[in-house]
């Protein structure tokens, strides 16, 4: 019973570990490259608003290859889920 709670919190979490940007921008500023501490979003973001910004095909890229890294771990997980009930 308690299994689907854990295929979601898993999920969440890691969902929830992509979208840290909040915290490194609260730790280290906005210039987040300076420090060498950006992350997949803080890219994504960057390429649309930032300095560098005017590169909105490399924050599309970057956005589905962010996708494909969700949508492989849930897959993962939810595999791994369906092999335990058996």
């Amino acid at each position: 019973m308690i299994s689907p709670m854990i295929f979601y919190l898993v999920i969440t979490g890691f969902i929830g570990a992509f979208k840290a940007y909040s915290d490194a921008v609260a730790l280290f500023g906005t210039n987040l490259n300076v420090a060498e501490m950006n992350t997949i979003v803080g890219y994504v973001y960057d390429m649309l608003y930032g300095d560098s910004g005017g590169y909105p095909s490399y924050a599309s890229a970057a956005a589905i290859i962010l996708f494909s890294i969700v949508l492989t771990i849930t897959v993962i997980n939810l595999l791994v889920r369906n092999k335990s009930k058996r």
